[in-house]
């Protein structure tokens, strides 16, 4: 599972421009899609670059903020492992200038409920070491609290203001997790 065409949604960038910018058939981009082949470590270098500098792009359109001195993906997030601080900052950036006032977060639920929310870079690296786990062996894994027994948190990217949330994680990252709804 990888996140190439989640970022092709996300950055509006046709197969054909990424087999063009990276001098490759549209077939072998497909097939990186469809998990036929895999891209080289080069070619997935090239794809951060592409894919890190549209999102960057988009950002400086819609953000009143001060741009970030450092843009990028990683590769975990292009193969959907995980997401980096780097991710998290990079896609905070895109997306919540379009957003009219969500902020992307990590919701932590317990058995439907919203029961926490991490909004901040230095949240995010409290809560995660700067590194949510998105996928081992296939499997997406839940949030384990060390410092509450162990407890298991499903956990969703959301958009939230105030009370008010929605689970954008479908939207973020490759996965056919059920949706949460408030």
């Amino acid at each position: 599972m990888n996140n190439i065409e989640k970022l092709q949604q996300l950055t509006h960038i046709t197969t054909a421009e990424i087999a063009d910018a990276l001098d490759v058939d549209v077939a072998t981009v497909t097939a990186w899609q469809q998990e036929e082949s895999m891209p080289t470590v080069g070619e997935f270098e090239a794809l951060v670059g592409i894919f890190s500098s549209q999102l960057d792009a988009q950002g400086i359109v819609t953000q009143s903020e001060k741009h970030p001195i450092h843009i990028r993906l990683s590769l975990d997030y292009l193969m959907n492992l995980g997401i980096t601080m780097s991710d998290w900052i990079t896609l905070k950036w895109a997306f919540e200038g379009q957003w009219s006032g969500f902020n992307l977060a990590v919701g932590f639920f317990d058995k439907g409920h919203l029961v926490r929310v991490v909004t901040s870079p230095e949240e995010f690296v409290s809560a995660f070491a700067g590194y949510l786990i998105l996928q081992t062996e296939g499997e997406f894994e839940p949030y384990i609290d060390e410092f509450d027994d162990d407890k298991l948190y499903d956990w969703r990217l959301i958009k939230v203001t105030g009370d008010r949330f929605e689970d954008v994680t479908q939207m973020l990252i490759s996965t056919d997790l059920p949706e949460i709804i408030l």
